[in-house]
């Protein structure tokens, strides 16, 4: 009788090996490679072949980088550039290719979402371009968007749940989905006020925790991954997510008042 198992290939000593049922022993196995292990390097610079010229540094980030990947994950990959402004996507592949002088902008004026991704990348070629990038202090300036965007967009969010509470009704996808983007917007500037690396693992904790269930984030995916929208996302649990960020983007202005 032949029996089928799809089982991970894990590291065992210098070799690879397969953990099979204890009951197998003494049997024989056929075993059959279905999914290639990713060559990150060689992939990314084969896709890149044509624009290698134009080229300053390119870098591992998101999920790969933080070592928070999963068999769903795509790998999330930025290039800086002379002049070249584009995205690429191909297979799991999704590449940002992003000009210097962008990049030294962004730092300038506006360090979501630039500042994060470099404090987590992994060089893939040049590490030294970035070294010094890394060591953009927060400013006044440079964090001004942030507050900006956060305060006007809960202005937004402030109206949708009141008429959500009027009407005894969830809120919908789309509040779920603003409220999550501008939580993790303060949530990025606190790791980068705490200088440290930020993990979707503590941001869902930190949902979680605020609003007592992931609802609001299952509803950000919903609306992220262009999936049908629902109204399951409790308005208490709205309420709650914008009171955090009311009381965390005023904490973050106050100390960028102090750094001007």
């Amino acid at each position: 009788m032949i029996q089928e198992l799809i089982k991970p290939i894990i590291k065992v000593g210098n070799s690879a090996g397969v953990l099979l049922p204890k009951n197998w022993i003494n049997g024989e196995a056929r075993i059959e490679l279905i999914e290639k292990p990713l060559d990150i390097k060689k992939d990314i610079l084969e896709i890149l072949n044509p624009y290698l010229q134009d080229i300053e540094g390119i870098y591992l980030i998101g999920s790969y980088a933080r070592g928070e990947q999963t068999k769903e994950s795509d790998v999330d990959i930025l290039v800086i550039t002379n002049k070249i402004n584009k995205k690429i996507k191909k297979g799991k592949y999704e590449l940002i290719l992003i000009p210097k002088g962008k990049v030294e902008s962004a730092l300038e004026k506006n360090i979501l979402p630039i500042l994060p991704m470099l404090k987590e990348a992994k060089p893939i070629i040049n590490s030294i371009l970035i070294k010094k990038y890394r060591e953009t202090q927060l400013t006044k300036k440079n964090l001004k968007w942030h507050i900006e965007l956060t305060k006007s967009a809960l202005g937004i969010n402030r109206e949708f749940i009141k008429l959500d509470k009027d009407i005894n009704s969830n809120s919908g996808d789309g509040v779920a989905y603003s409220l999550i983007l501008r939580l993790r917007g303060t949530y990025l500037v606190d790791c980068l006020i705490k200088n440290k690396i930020p993990t979707k693992k503590e941001l869902l904790n930190l949902i979680k925790k605020i609003s007592g269930s992931l609802k609001a984030y299952e509803g950000y995916l919903r609306v992220k991954n262009n999936k049908k929208y629902k109204n399951e996302f409790p308005t208490e649990e709205s309420v709650k997510l914008y009171n955090y960020i009311i009381k965390k983007i005023k904490e973050q202005e106050k100390w960028a008042k102090r750094k001007s």
